[in-house]
């Protein structure tokens, strides 16, 4: 049997059926060449297309689009549910993208819009619009409601580098600032000061740990009633190769970025206790998100009470009271097998921006330590002496002591005392130093 009919040219039927072969093949080799520029889940254009498109001469206005709490969705609902909620975040965001716009997925959770010749204003403009969409929608998968939101960077001007780190800026403050919000970038934003800043430092805190650099220095905590000492808090500090002391405040955030914040917290446990073995004196130590993540606690401790023959009762561990958010069941468990073992337990910067006072009651607190924020001017401001007359109060309630950070002159000192709360600590009372003159303390 033929491939044509007994009326045809044979040569006309293979012609005919040659150019049908070769326009398949640049049909596939077009979807081969894209395959480079499409990402697979969304069918979107992706993050090399994007940055094609931010090569190109002129001015454009960039959007950053991040999926809040994508992390939380994924591991919480799993992968599959996740990748659903990926592509219709896409899809939400496309109707809401005009046509002379570009839409593309540029990594993981995070979206990228691109408007040409458009002014920042409309740019803000399409990030509201997005928001109030976002607020309005619900992604559906079975019987699970999902409610999602978007935090947006926007950037405008000309040229890929700068177009897209100063987007990437704008997102980072964006998300410092909450959820489902927007932030458009400017110059007095201090992002890029940062970023030179956790350069600069990340190296030369790995320095510090591997050289033992890292000690703690003490500041007292004083009862406000008695003005006796009552117990110290450890606090690190790093020494550089000029022999000067750093501040905390200027190395952590680079020790976070770098991983290395449990080196830091295993450090000055270590010397801590050390240097408190044969004394009485009652002592505080800092415990981040990380120290409890990784699991190490409960043995580390129990090693160096017995190493320097330490009563558990005499070591409050200080935990950032936003951290009992995330993964709350675990962390309260290890919580209350730490209080088991005798330690006492403070929750620190307590009435910052995520504090929860439902949270709080699932854990047994020794102890609440009142945000610096509302005593640095507490004593011209009426609503940050309510909120720490308040805070005295529920601290009493569940049958925690309060203390007051920040305590810096004897005004907020005599003002802490009239509004209920129990120690001080803060300049006013004493600086941290290296070293404790105990013949000083049960003294202010």
């Amino acid at each position: 049997m033929g491939f044509y009919q007994a009326d045809q040219d044979p040569s006309a039927v293979l012609v005919t059926r040659i150019d049908e072969l070769r326009l398949q093949l640049e049909e596939k080799d077009a979807v081969l060449q894209e395959l480079p520029y499409l990402d697979q889940l969304t069918q979107l254009p992706n993050r090399n297309r994007l940055l094609e498109h931010l090569k190109r001469p002129g001015e454009k206005s960039l959007l950053l689009v991040d999926l809040d709490n994508f992390g939380l969705i994924n591991s919480v609902y799993g992968p599959e549910l996740g990748d659903y909620v990926l592509i219709q975040a896409a899809e939400i965001i496309r109707l809401n993208t005009p046509q002379s716009a570009a839409l593309y997925r540029f990594a993981g959770d995070e979206f990228a819009v691109v408007l040409d010749n458009a002014s920042a204003k409309r740019a803000e403009e399409l990030a509201r619009q997005i928001n109030s969409f976002c607020a309005l929608s619900h992604i559906y998968y079975d019987e699970i409601e999902i409610k999602i939101g978007f935090t947006v960077g926007i950037a405008q001007g000309d040229g890929l580098s700068r177009l897209l780190s100063n987007a990437l800026a704008a997102l980072s403050q964006a998300q410092s600032q909450g959820r489902n919000r927007y932030c458009t970038y400017c110059d007095t934003l201090d992002i890029h000061k940062m970023q030179e800043n956790n350069l600069h430092w990340i190296p030369r805190v790995r320095q510090a740990v591997e050289n033992e650099a890292l000690h703690p220095w003490f500041q007292p905590i004083v009862d406000v009633h008695t003005q006796e000492v009552v117990r110290y808090e450890c606090l690190a500090r790093m020494r550089d190769e000029a022999g000067k002391w750093i501040d905390p405040y200027i190395f952590l955030e680079a020790a976070r970025i770098s991983g290395i914040l449990t080196a830091i917290t295993k450090n000055i446990i270590s010397k801590s206790f050390a240097y408190f073995e044969g004394s009485a004196i009652h002592f505080s130590i800092n415990i981040t998100d990380s120290d409890l993540q990784e699991g190490y606690l409960e043995e580390m401790l129990a090693y160096r009470l017995k190493k320097h023959r330490i009563e558990p009762g005499r070591v409050t561990l200080e935990i950032v009271e936003s951290m009992t958010a995330s993964q709350a069941s675990a962390q309260t468990g290890q919580l209350a097998r730490l209080k088991q073992m005798g330690f006492l337990i403070a929750a620190d910067d307590f009435g910052a921006e995520h504090s929860n006072f439902a949270r709080l009651l699932s854990i047994d607190l020794d102890f609440i330590k009142i945000d610096g924020c509302f005593i640095r001017n507490i004593t011209e401001d009426k609503r940050s002496e309510m909120i720490v007359r308040n805070i005295a109060l529920f601290a009493r309630s569940i049958g925690a002591k309060s203390v007051a950070e920040f305590v810096s002159s004897p005004e907020s000192y005599a003002m802490i005392k009239e509004l209920g709360v129990d120690y001080a600590q803060g300049y006013h009372v004493g600086r941290p130093a290296p070293v404790i003159n105990e013949a000083q303390c049960g003294q202010a």
